[in-house]
Protein backbone atom coordinates (compact mmCIF):
# COMPACT_ATOMS: atom_id res chain seq x y z
CA UNK A 1 0.00 0.00 0.00
CA UNK A 2 1.02 3.81 -0.95
CA UNK A 3 2.09 6.03 1.47
CA UNK A 4 -0.90 8.00 0.90
CA UNK A 5 -2.81 5.20 0.91
CA UNK A 6 -1.61 4.14 4.53
CA UNK A 7 -2.13 7.40 6.16
CA UNK A 8 -5.95 7.41 4.62
CA UNK A 9 -6.52 4.54 6.20
CA UNK A 10 -5.02 4.81 9.59
CA UNK A 11 -6.99 8.07 10.02
CA UNK A 12 -10.34 5.98 8.74
CA UNK A 13 -9.40 3.22 11.61
CA UNK A 14 -8.45 5.58 14.31
CA UNK A 15 -12.41 7.79 13.55
CA UNK A 16 -13.91 3.81 13.95
CA UNK A 17 -12.08 3.07 16.61
CA UNK A 18 -12.48 6.00 18.71
CA UNK A 19 -16.13 6.45 18.14
CA UNK A 20 -16.81 2.88 18.88
CA UNK A 21 -14.99 2.89 22.00
CA UNK A 22 -16.45 6.03 23.02
CA UNK A 23 -20.12 5.19 22.28
CA UNK A 24 -19.14 1.53 24.19
CA UNK A 25 -18.17 3.54 27.31
CA UNK A 26 -20.67 6.08 27.13
CA UNK A 27 -24.17 4.35 25.90
CA UNK A 28 -26.27 3.43 28.26
CA UNK A 29 -26.27 -0.64 29.50
CA UNK A 30 -28.72 -2.92 31.40
CA UNK A 31 -30.98 -4.08 28.58
CA UNK A 32 -32.17 -7.45 27.69
CA UNK A 33 -30.02 -9.48 25.11
CA UNK A 34 -33.52 -9.23 23.16
CA UNK A 35 -33.65 -5.70 23.57
CA UNK A 36 -31.73 -3.70 20.36
CA UNK A 37 -29.86 -1.45 22.49
CA UNK A 38 -28.14 -4.59 23.86
CA UNK A 39 -27.01 -4.74 20.35
CA UNK A 40 -26.01 -1.67 19.69
CA UNK A 41 -24.83 -0.56 22.49
CA UNK A 42 -22.85 -3.15 23.65
CA UNK A 43 -22.05 -5.70 20.79
CA UNK A 44 -21.41 -3.59 17.77
CA UNK A 45 -18.85 -1.08 19.46
CA UNK A 46 -16.69 -4.04 19.89
CA UNK A 47 -16.96 -5.81 16.63
CA UNK A 48 -15.67 -2.74 15.52
CA UNK A 49 -12.49 -2.54 17.67
CA UNK A 50 -12.20 -6.39 16.56
CA UNK A 51 -12.26 -4.95 12.92
CA UNK A 52 -9.59 -2.47 13.86
CA UNK A 53 -7.49 -4.26 15.15
CA UNK A 54 -7.71 -7.08 12.61
CA UNK A 55 -7.00 -4.18 9.85
CA UNK A 56 -4.28 -2.82 11.92
CA UNK A 57 -2.92 -6.22 12.31
CA UNK A 58 -2.62 -6.94 8.82
CA UNK A 59 -1.34 -3.38 7.70
CA UNK A 60 1.55 -4.18 9.97
CA UNK A 61 2.26 -7.49 8.35
CA UNK A 62 1.85 -5.82 5.17
CA UNK A 63 -0.58 -9.12 4.11
CA UNK A 64 -2.49 -7.46 1.51
CA UNK A 65 -5.25 -10.12 0.94
CA UNK A 66 -6.08 -9.50 4.63
CA UNK A 67 -5.98 -5.75 4.11
CA UNK A 68 -8.11 -5.62 1.53
CA UNK A 69 -10.74 -8.40 2.51
CA UNK A 70 -11.00 -6.34 6.21
CA UNK A 71 -11.02 -2.57 4.74
CA UNK A 72 -13.61 -3.21 1.85
CA UNK A 73 -16.09 -4.12 5.00
CA UNK A 74 -16.00 0.03 6.22
CA UNK A 75 -17.21 1.34 2.83
CA UNK A 76 -19.59 -1.74 2.54
CA UNK A 77 -21.17 -0.53 6.74
CA UNK A 78 -21.63 3.25 5.30
CA UNK A 79 -23.27 2.74 2.62
CA UNK A 80 -25.52 -0.02 3.39
CA UNK A 81 -25.91 2.17 6.95
CA UNK A 82 -27.23 4.51 4.87
CA UNK A 83 -29.99 2.53 2.79
CA UNK A 84 -30.93 1.16 5.49
CA UNK A 85 -31.50 4.44 7.42
CA UNK A 86 -33.66 5.78 4.67
CA UNK A 87 -35.94 2.39 5.04
CA UNK A 88 -36.11 2.87 8.78
CA UNK A 89 -36.76 6.83 8.74
CA UNK A 90 -38.29 7.85 5.67
CA UNK A 91 -39.17 11.05 6.33
CA UNK A 92 -35.76 12.10 8.13
CA UNK A 93 -32.65 10.14 6.19
CA UNK A 94 -33.13 10.86 2.82
CA UNK A 95 -31.67 14.60 3.58
CA UNK A 96 -28.72 13.21 4.97
CA UNK A 97 -28.44 10.76 2.91
CA UNK A 98 -25.21 12.02 0.85
CA UNK A 99 -22.95 12.38 3.73
CA UNK A 100 -23.00 8.38 4.20
CA UNK A 101 -22.67 7.77 0.41
CA UNK A 102 -19.79 10.28 -0.24
CA UNK A 103 -17.68 8.86 2.69
CA UNK A 104 -18.73 4.59 1.20
CA UNK A 105 -17.50 6.16 -2.00
CA UNK A 106 -14.40 7.60 -1.33
CA UNK A 107 -13.41 4.50 1.12
CA UNK A 108 -14.29 2.35 -1.76
CA UNK A 109 -12.37 4.68 -3.81
CA UNK A 110 -9.43 4.03 -1.65
CA UNK A 111 -9.99 0.38 -1.43
CA UNK A 112 -9.47 0.33 -5.18
CA UNK A 113 -6.50 2.14 -5.37
CA UNK A 114 -4.92 0.77 -2.77
CA UNK A 115 -5.62 -3.12 -4.29
CA UNK A 116 -6.61 -2.85 -7.50
CA UNK A 117 -4.01 -5.66 -8.47
CA UNK A 118 -5.59 -9.10 -8.94
CA UNK A 119 -2.70 -10.72 -6.52
CA UNK A 120 -3.75 -8.21 -3.90
CA UNK A 121 -6.41 -9.37 -3.02
CA UNK A 122 -9.17 -12.56 -2.79
CA UNK A 123 -12.58 -12.45 -4.55
CA UNK A 124 -13.66 -14.70 -1.41
CA UNK A 125 -12.14 -12.31 0.95
CA UNK A 126 -13.54 -9.51 -0.52
CA UNK A 127 -16.82 -11.35 -0.74
CA UNK A 128 -16.79 -12.36 3.06
CA UNK A 129 -15.50 -8.39 4.44
CA UNK A 130 -17.71 -6.76 2.09
CA UNK A 131 -21.41 -8.76 3.46
CA UNK A 132 -20.10 -8.54 7.05
CA UNK A 133 -19.72 -4.83 6.75
CA UNK A 134 -22.88 -4.60 4.81
CA UNK A 135 -24.93 -6.54 7.38
CA UNK A 136 -23.36 -4.66 10.90
CA UNK A 137 -23.81 -1.19 8.77
CA UNK A 138 -27.78 -2.27 7.77
CA UNK A 139 -28.33 -3.48 11.62
CA UNK A 140 -27.19 -0.21 12.89
CA UNK A 141 -29.96 1.97 12.13
CA UNK A 142 -32.59 -0.46 12.48
CA UNK A 143 -31.36 -0.70 16.21
CA UNK A 144 -32.77 2.83 16.51
CA UNK A 145 -35.80 2.41 14.77
CA UNK A 146 -38.19 3.13 18.42
CA UNK A 147 -40.30 0.35 19.96
CA UNK A 148 -44.30 0.65 19.14
CA UNK A 149 -46.04 3.24 20.98
CA UNK A 150 -47.38 2.02 24.26
CA UNK A 151 -48.75 4.64 25.78
CA UNK A 152 -52.23 3.92 27.29
CA UNK A 153 -55.23 6.77 26.12
CA UNK A 154 -57.44 6.93 29.05
CA UNK A 155 -60.54 7.84 26.27
CA UNK A 156 -63.65 9.14 27.90
CA UNK A 157 -66.40 12.06 27.16
CA UNK A 158 -65.61 14.58 24.46
CA UNK A 159 -65.96 17.87 26.38
CA UNK A 160 -68.38 20.44 25.37
CA UNK A 161 -67.92 23.36 22.80
CA UNK A 162 -66.82 26.71 23.80
CA UNK A 163 -67.03 29.70 21.29
CA UNK A 164 -64.78 32.56 21.54
CA UNK A 165 -62.82 34.09 24.60
CA UNK A 166 -64.69 35.62 27.33
CA UNK A 167 -62.88 38.13 29.13
CA UNK A 168 -61.60 36.54 32.38
CA UNK A 169 -59.64 37.96 35.42
CA UNK A 170 -56.98 35.08 36.34
CA UNK A 171 -58.20 34.68 39.63
CA UNK A 172 -60.25 31.82 41.25
CA UNK A 173 -61.30 31.85 44.80
CA UNK A 174 -59.07 32.94 47.65
CA UNK A 175 -55.37 31.00 46.26
CA UNK A 176 -55.52 30.32 42.53
CA UNK A 177 -54.43 32.48 39.58
CA UNK A 178 -55.06 30.93 36.20
CA UNK A 179 -52.92 32.05 32.94
CA UNK A 180 -54.83 31.27 29.91
CA UNK A 181 -52.28 31.54 27.64
CA UNK A 182 -50.44 28.95 28.70
CA UNK A 183 -52.54 27.20 30.51
CA UNK A 184 -51.05 27.14 33.97
CA UNK A 185 -52.68 27.58 37.52
CA UNK A 186 -50.80 28.83 40.77
CA UNK A 187 -51.58 28.16 43.94
CA UNK A 188 -50.64 29.38 47.34
CA UNK A 189 -50.87 27.21 50.08
CA UNK A 190 -49.23 28.70 53.16
CA UNK A 191 -45.79 29.98 52.21
CA UNK A 192 -45.52 27.87 48.90
CA UNK A 193 -46.63 28.93 45.15
CA UNK A 194 -47.14 26.21 42.97
CA UNK A 195 -47.74 26.33 39.72
CA UNK A 196 -49.02 23.37 37.44
CA UNK A 197 -49.38 22.92 33.96
CA UNK A 198 -51.36 20.36 33.28
CA UNK A 199 -51.77 20.24 29.51
CA UNK A 200 -49.91 17.62 27.40
CA UNK A 201 -46.99 19.61 25.38
CA UNK A 202 -44.62 18.09 22.86
CA UNK A 203 -41.49 19.70 22.84
CA UNK A 204 -38.64 17.66 20.36
CA UNK A 205 -40.47 15.97 18.18
CA UNK A 206 -40.06 13.71 14.99
CA UNK A 207 -41.40 13.12 11.94
CA UNK A 208 -40.50 9.28 12.09
CA UNK A 209 -39.19 8.66 15.21
CA UNK A 210 -35.42 9.67 14.22
CA UNK A 211 -33.52 10.90 16.28
CA UNK A 212 -34.00 14.42 17.29
CA UNK A 213 -30.91 15.26 16.40
CA UNK A 214 -31.16 14.50 12.93
CA UNK A 215 -34.51 16.68 12.34
CA UNK A 216 -34.52 19.79 11.06
CA UNK A 217 -35.64 22.80 13.65
CA UNK A 218 -38.90 23.34 11.98
CA UNK A 219 -40.06 20.23 12.29
CA UNK A 220 -38.76 19.43 15.59
CA UNK A 221 -40.11 22.24 17.29
CA UNK A 222 -43.62 21.72 16.10
CA UNK A 223 -46.45 23.79 16.45
CA UNK A 224 -47.19 25.01 19.82
CA UNK A 225 -50.62 25.22 21.53
CA UNK A 226 -52.35 28.09 21.57
CA UNK A 227 -55.37 29.68 23.11
CA UNK A 228 -58.76 29.59 20.75
CA UNK A 229 -61.41 29.95 23.61
CA UNK A 230 -62.10 30.36 27.26
CA UNK A 231 -65.58 30.30 29.19
CA UNK A 232 -65.92 31.46 32.71
CA UNK A 233 -68.12 28.97 34.65
CA UNK A 234 -69.54 28.94 38.43
CA UNK A 235 -65.81 28.54 40.67
CA UNK A 236 -63.86 28.00 37.50
CA UNK A 237 -62.73 28.78 33.90
CA UNK A 238 -63.16 26.68 30.62
CA UNK A 239 -59.83 27.12 27.77
CA UNK A 240 -60.00 25.23 24.70
CA UNK A 241 -55.86 25.18 22.68
CA UNK A 242 -55.25 23.99 19.49
CA UNK A 243 -51.98 23.19 17.95
CA UNK A 244 -51.80 19.99 15.72
CA UNK A 245 -54.31 18.25 18.16
CA UNK A 246 -56.90 19.47 20.08
CA UNK A 247 -56.62 20.54 23.86
CA UNK A 248 -59.12 21.07 26.72
CA UNK A 249 -58.23 22.51 30.38
CA UNK A 250 -60.87 22.93 32.78
CA UNK A 251 -59.56 24.61 36.37
CA UNK A 252 -61.95 25.51 39.64
CA UNK A 253 -60.97 26.00 43.30
CA UNK A 254 -63.90 24.51 45.34
CA UNK A 255 -63.90 22.52 48.75
CA UNK A 256 -60.30 24.43 49.53
CA UNK A 257 -58.62 22.73 47.03
CA UNK A 258 -58.03 23.52 43.16
CA UNK A 259 -59.05 20.95 40.43
CA UNK A 260 -57.63 20.96 37.08
CA UNK A 261 -58.61 18.39 34.10
CA UNK A 262 -56.60 18.60 30.94
CA UNK A 263 -57.40 16.77 27.83
CA UNK A 264 -55.60 16.19 24.31
CA UNK A 265 -56.94 14.51 21.44
CA UNK A 266 -54.41 13.62 19.50
CA UNK A 267 -55.98 12.15 15.81
CA UNK A 268 -52.20 10.46 15.01
CA UNK A 269 -48.89 9.06 16.61
CA UNK A 270 -46.60 11.82 18.18
CA UNK A 271 -43.19 10.91 17.98
CA UNK A 272 -41.27 13.23 20.64
CA UNK A 273 -37.78 13.06 22.60
CA UNK A 274 -39.10 15.64 25.16
CA UNK A 275 -42.38 16.45 26.31
CA UNK A 276 -44.73 16.73 29.20
CA UNK A 277 -47.41 15.61 31.05
CA UNK A 278 -47.79 17.78 33.65
CA UNK A 279 -45.39 20.31 34.94
CA UNK A 280 -45.40 21.59 38.77
CA UNK A 281 -42.85 24.52 39.68
CA UNK A 282 -42.90 25.04 43.73
CA UNK A 283 -40.95 27.93 45.43
CA UNK A 284 -41.38 29.59 48.75
CA UNK A 285 -40.10 26.80 51.08
CA UNK A 286 -36.49 26.60 53.20
CA UNK A 287 -36.11 23.11 52.36
CA UNK A 288 -38.03 20.50 50.01
CA UNK A 289 -38.92 17.38 50.53
CA UNK A 290 -41.70 14.81 48.46
CA UNK A 291 -43.39 11.82 49.44
CA UNK A 292 -44.77 9.71 47.38
CA UNK A 293 -48.32 7.62 48.15
CA UNK A 294 -46.63 3.80 46.92
CA UNK A 295 -44.16 4.43 49.47
CA UNK A 296 -45.45 7.63 52.28
CA UNK A 297 -42.58 6.54 54.73
CA UNK A 298 -40.03 7.93 52.88
CA UNK A 299 -39.20 11.59 52.57
CA UNK A 300 -36.86 12.17 49.10
CA UNK A 301 -35.21 15.73 49.19
CA UNK A 302 -35.15 18.18 46.02
CA UNK A 303 -31.80 18.43 45.44
CA UNK A 304 -29.94 20.04 42.72
CA UNK A 305 -28.40 18.05 39.39
CA UNK A 306 -25.81 18.50 36.84
CA UNK A 307 -26.03 18.07 33.12
CA UNK A 308 -24.62 16.37 31.27
CA UNK A 309 -21.85 15.15 34.50
CA UNK A 310 -21.95 15.55 38.01
CA UNK A 311 -25.20 16.05 40.68
CA UNK A 312 -27.30 13.30 40.61
CA UNK A 313 -30.86 13.42 39.23
CA UNK A 314 -33.86 11.82 41.46
CA UNK A 315 -36.94 10.73 39.72
CA UNK A 316 -39.31 8.12 39.89
CA UNK A 317 -41.10 5.81 37.56
CA UNK A 318 -43.83 2.94 37.42
CA UNK A 319 -41.95 -0.04 36.14
CA UNK A 320 -43.83 -3.10 33.53
CA UNK A 321 -44.23 -5.34 37.45
CA UNK A 322 -46.11 -2.32 38.68
CA UNK A 323 -43.53 -0.99 41.19
CA UNK A 324 -43.11 2.45 41.61
CA UNK A 325 -39.91 3.37 42.13
CA UNK A 326 -37.61 6.47 43.27
CA UNK A 327 -34.01 6.07 42.43
CA UNK A 328 -31.05 8.06 41.94
CA UNK A 329 -28.86 8.09 38.81
CA UNK A 330 -25.35 8.16 38.64
CA UNK A 331 -24.06 11.29 37.66
CA UNK A 332 -26.36 13.64 36.03
CA UNK A 333 -29.36 11.94 34.21
CA UNK A 334 -26.96 8.87 33.59
CA UNK A 335 -27.51 5.61 35.03
CA UNK A 336 -26.83 2.81 36.50
CA UNK A 337 -29.35 4.05 39.05
CA UNK A 338 -29.87 3.55 42.73
CA UNK A 339 -33.01 3.08 44.44
CA UNK A 340 -34.18 5.36 47.27
CA UNK A 341 -37.47 4.18 47.60
CA UNK A 342 -40.71 2.03 46.12
CA UNK A 343 -44.27 0.63 46.79
CA UNK A 344 -46.86 -0.85 44.95
CA UNK A 345 -49.10 1.16 42.13
CA UNK A 346 -51.85 -0.54 40.20
CA UNK A 347 -52.29 0.71 36.63
CA UNK A 348 -55.31 3.31 37.19
CA UNK A 349 -54.93 3.56 40.61
CA UNK A 350 -54.23 7.84 41.29
CA UNK A 351 -50.82 8.99 42.75
CA UNK A 352 -50.35 11.58 45.32
CA UNK A 353 -47.45 13.93 46.05
CA UNK A 354 -47.14 15.03 49.55
CA UNK A 355 -44.71 18.45 49.66
CA UNK A 356 -42.59 18.95 53.00
CA UNK A 357 -40.85 22.38 53.74
CA UNK A 358 -38.13 20.73 56.52
CA UNK A 359 -40.34 18.81 58.21
CA UNK A 360 -43.95 19.96 58.39
CA UNK A 361 -46.26 18.74 55.56
CA UNK A 362 -47.78 22.14 53.36
CA UNK A 363 -49.26 21.10 50.43
CA UNK A 364 -50.34 17.86 48.39
CA UNK A 365 -50.49 17.15 44.97
CA UNK A 366 -52.41 13.93 43.33
CA UNK A 367 -52.82 12.58 39.54
CA UNK A 368 -55.56 11.11 39.06
CA UNK A 369 -54.21 9.61 35.37
CA UNK A 370 -50.77 9.07 35.05
CA UNK A 371 -50.55 5.86 36.00
CA UNK A 372 -53.09 4.29 34.16
CA UNK A 373 -51.48 6.30 31.50
CA UNK A 374 -47.86 5.83 30.68
CA UNK A 375 -45.75 3.97 28.96
CA UNK A 376 -43.96 1.40 30.73
CA UNK A 377 -41.13 0.07 28.02
CA UNK A 378 -37.66 0.24 28.66
CA UNK A 379 -36.28 3.61 27.86
CA UNK A 380 -33.88 3.60 24.99
CA UNK A 381 -31.62 6.40 26.39
CA UNK A 382 -32.05 5.56 30.47
CA UNK A 383 -31.22 1.80 30.09
CA UNK A 384 -30.21 0.15 33.97
CA UNK A 385 -34.13 -0.78 34.19
CA UNK A 386 -35.75 2.21 33.88
CA UNK A 387 -38.88 2.73 31.71
CA UNK A 388 -40.21 5.25 29.64
CA UNK A 389 -42.29 6.77 31.93
CA UNK A 390 -40.71 9.31 34.27
CA UNK A 391 -41.24 12.12 36.74
CA UNK A 392 -37.83 14.03 37.25
CA UNK A 393 -37.15 16.53 40.68
CA UNK A 394 -34.66 19.45 40.89
CA UNK A 395 -33.73 22.32 42.28
CA UNK A 396 -33.06 25.13 39.93
CA UNK A 397 -30.08 26.38 41.96
CA UNK A 398 -27.63 25.21 44.40
CA UNK A 399 -29.50 26.66 47.55
CA UNK A 400 -31.87 24.61 49.22
CA UNK A 401 -34.69 27.86 48.57
CA UNK A 402 -34.18 27.72 44.89
CA UNK A 403 -36.92 26.85 43.44
CA UNK A 404 -37.96 23.44 42.78
CA UNK A 405 -39.38 21.48 39.30
CA UNK A 406 -41.18 18.01 38.65
CA UNK A 407 -41.19 16.95 35.18
CA UNK A 408 -44.08 14.51 34.53
CA UNK A 409 -44.32 12.37 31.32
CA UNK A 410 -45.95 9.66 29.95
CA UNK A 411 -43.28 9.28 27.49
CA UNK A 412 -40.05 10.77 27.07
CA UNK A 413 -36.20 10.57 26.49
CA UNK A 414 -35.52 12.99 28.68
CA UNK A 415 -33.67 10.78 31.31
CA UNK A 416 -30.72 9.09 30.04
CA UNK A 417 -27.61 9.87 26.74
CA UNK A 418 -29.06 10.01 23.51
CA UNK A 419 -32.16 12.10 21.50
CA UNK A 420 -33.96 8.66 20.70
CA UNK A 421 -37.75 9.34 20.20
CA UNK A 422 -40.66 7.26 21.79
CA UNK A 423 -44.30 7.46 20.66
CA UNK A 424 -48.35 8.37 22.29
CA UNK A 425 -50.52 6.73 20.92
CA UNK A 426 -53.64 8.25 19.11
CA UNK A 427 -56.31 8.85 21.01
CA UNK A 428 -58.05 11.05 24.53
CA UNK A 429 -55.08 12.06 26.90
CA UNK A 430 -56.81 12.58 30.48
CA UNK A 431 -55.01 14.40 33.33
CA UNK A 432 -56.79 15.21 36.51
CA UNK A 433 -54.48 17.01 38.95
CA UNK A 434 -56.11 18.00 42.23
CA UNK A 435 -54.04 20.49 44.28
CA UNK A 436 -54.79 20.91 48.14
CA UNK A 437 -53.25 21.75 51.80
CA UNK A 438 -51.41 18.95 53.76
CA UNK A 439 -54.06 16.28 55.37
CA UNK A 440 -57.14 17.99 53.32
CA UNK A 441 -58.52 14.52 52.24
CA UNK A 442 -57.23 12.14 54.59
Amino acid sequence: MAAAGRVFWLFVLVFHAVAAAGWWWLAPGGFAVAHPRFWTNRVAPPLVLVAVAAALRAMRGDRRTAQAAILVGFPAAWGAGAVSAVAAFPATAPRLIAVPLALAALMGLACYLAFRRGEDRSRGGLAIGASAGMILGAALPLGFLPPAAATRPSGGRTTPAVRGIAPFPGTLGDRTFVSPGDGSATIRIALLRITVQPLLRFLARSPDGAPTALVPASLREGPGLRLVAAATVANGVDLRYRADYEAALFVEEAGGATRMEARAFLPSPIWSHLNGFCDVDVSGHRRLFLAFSPCPDVRIEVRPMDYPFGRPLRFAFLDASGRFRVVEATSGEKGPFRELASGPLRRGDPLAIDLFDEDRAVARVVLDDWSEQVDVQPSPTAGWGAPANAIEFSLSGDEPASSASLYISLASTSVGRGWDCLGHRAGSYRNRVRVEPAGASR
